[in-house]
């Protein structure tokens, strides 16, 4: 019997282990299971401060010592914002000492800017700056709400001039330079045109707000596309708490403090089978331009498009290589990140088109993008932005036109998902968003978990607050069963202006599948 009690208790243990490694402590309030004090400290937002980094980082205690009334009480982890020593965030696995003070340093770094360095009218605020922005003038002009907890020391992008301009024009920082010996380019063609021209780090090593920035500037994207897609590439392969990320593989240039800073090359979020002109992962190097894709394009815009690379071109190059990839790749995926192939293709359509002839897009003005990784001569941004509410919608029609199915190869047969794309595009786009948004944040562990729901909850959800697209409605559950159905997924497989309006509600999960809803949005339960 005391065997039997001994192994009963153990087993307990184990379970409050895995369970509070897995759950943040927003979710440990909202389910009641952290003691009334620090749940209420917690939504007063107390939990992460200076004076408690501070003693950390100066080797103090970390939990409240009622002899100094001067420190404040560790409601939440510092480093990761989960439930403290306090409370059952103590049973967290923990980084080095060294790891830990590299973090806590870079984030006393940023809140402790001179005041007379704070300059609310840069196009890249630092997180001092950005609050002081926001007190006295408010939200305006697509501000995004101050950053708070882990994510609190990431600079942040501001909104950036638009309209028909030449690009890059003579203007002396952005002239074409050919990557040197130490700068790294990715598997995307814009990205890397951007980095060879300097609206990028050309080291190609960048941020959440040089990124949305410069796409801001070069193609006349609006804010909420910039903040999206440059939120996405941080979650993809980036330092969530320095807010730097490689536009291709992993590089110690960029912080690793939560052990997930891989590159935004990374298989299976931005980077997917059946792309425009990169070989599918299975296939050994999705890295490198794959000039029979590339023509496969070419021969669809001259057949369907009439030499133009028209709406109806992109459609069927999306069909063919889809089938194409089914047909041939073992490995061949269509899951949670299907959203993306119809949107590398819309922002080929409608954002590098020559402004001045917008409605044409033909080969002198896209193939260079792709070819030589530059802007074409003569070459003009977009007259009008180019919004995420435009992106969706034309992602959707591009894959409604001949929908494939979303699901995997496995054991010699494609194995289809329990989840069918919506006919409305709207729709479409709410899906594919909301599961897009579940991938990454499903793929990490430990303290990452929490930045990445924060990156989610914070950069992503607030672009779609207008909307009738309701992406927590979505979650990792769905995403589990929309990439692997019955057969495992392995993390390296996992994960390559205006505002948002007209996106339509899209059918709960529950409604459409056999899915559970987890108790934590976008994370792990």
């Amino acid at each position: 019997m005391t065997r039997f009690l001994l192994s009963f208790v153990s087993l307990a243990c184990l379970l409050v282990h895995l369970a509070s490694a897995a759950c943040p402590m927003a979710e440990l309030a909202r389910r009641g299971m952290a003691p009334e004090e620090l749940a209420q400290l917690y939504h007063r937002g107390e939990g992460l401060n200076l004076a408690h980094l501070e003693h950390a980082r100066d080797g103090a205690a970390k939990t409240h010592d009622k002899a100094d009334e001067t420190t404040p009480p560790a409601a939440l982890d510092p480093l990761s914002g989960i439930l403290s020593p306090l409370g059952l965030g103590g049973l967290l696995p923990r980084f080095s000492d060294e790891h830990k003070r590299d973090m806590i340093e870079h984030v006393l770094a940023r809140q402790n800017e001179p005041d007379e360095q704070v300059n609310i009218d840069a196009p890249i605020l630092t997180p001092k700056a950005h609050k002081r922005h926001v007190e006295e003038r408010g939200l305006i002009g697509g501000l995004l709400a101050p950053l708070s907890g882990i994510l609190q020391a990431i600079d942040i992008p501001t909104p950036q001039e638009s309209g028909l301009k030449e690009i890059p024009g003579d203007d002396p920082n952005h002239q074409y330079q050919a990557p040197g010996p130490t700068d790294v380019r990715g598997n995307c063609p814009t990205l890397n045109t951007l980095a060879n021209h300097g609206y990028l780090s050309r080291s190609g090593i960048t941020s959440l707000a040089e990124a949305a920035n410069a796409v801001q500037t070069a193609f006349s994207m609006s804010f909420d596309i910039a903040v999206f897609l440059s939120a996405f590439g941080l979650l993809a392969g980036g330092d969530l708490v320095t807010g730097k990320y490689s536009i291709a593989g992993k590089d110690s240039r960029v912080p690793n403090t939560l052990g997930n800073s891989l590159g935004i090359d990374r298989h299976g979020t931005f980077e997917l089978d059946a792309s425009i002109s990169r070989s599918d992962y299975a296939f050994g190097d999705s890295h490198s331009f794959n000039a029979t894709k590339w023509d496969a394009l070419v021969n669809d815009a001259n057949k369907y498009g009439g030499g133009l690379f028209t709406i109806e071109a992109f459609q069927k190059n999306a069909a063919a290589q889809a089938k194409a990839s089914r047909a041939t790749n073992p490995q061949y995926e269509n899951g949670a990140n299907f959203i993306v192939n119809g949107a590398t293709r819309a922002l080929t359509l409608r954002p590098l088109p020559n402004g001045t002839t917008e409605n044409v897009p033909d080969y002198a003005n896209i193939a260079p993008f792709f070819l030589n990784e530059t802007f074409p001569p003569k070459w003009y941004r977009r007259a009008d932005s180019y919004s995420l509410a435009d992106l969706l919608v034309d992602a959707a029609d591009i894959l409604l036109a001949d929908p494939q199915p979303l699901g995997r190869n496995y054991d010699g047969r494609f194995v289809p998902s329990n989840i069918s794309l919506p006919k409305a595009p709207a729709d479409v786009g709410c899906l594919g968003v909301s599961l897009l948004a579940g991938i990454i944040p499903g793929q990490l562990a430990g303290e990452a978990v929490t930045a990445g729901n924060a990156v989610v909850n914070q950069l992503i959800v607030p672009l779609f607050g207008g909307t009738k697209c309701d992406i927590d409605s979505y979650d990792a559950a769905g995403v589990n069963n929309v990439r692997s159905n019955s057969y495992n997924v392995t993390n390296e497989d996992a994960g390559s202006g205006s505002g948002v309006t007209g996106l339509g509600q899209h059918e709960r999960l529950a409604k459409t599948s056999r899915y559970t809803r987890r108790a934590v949005p976008f994370g792990r339960a």
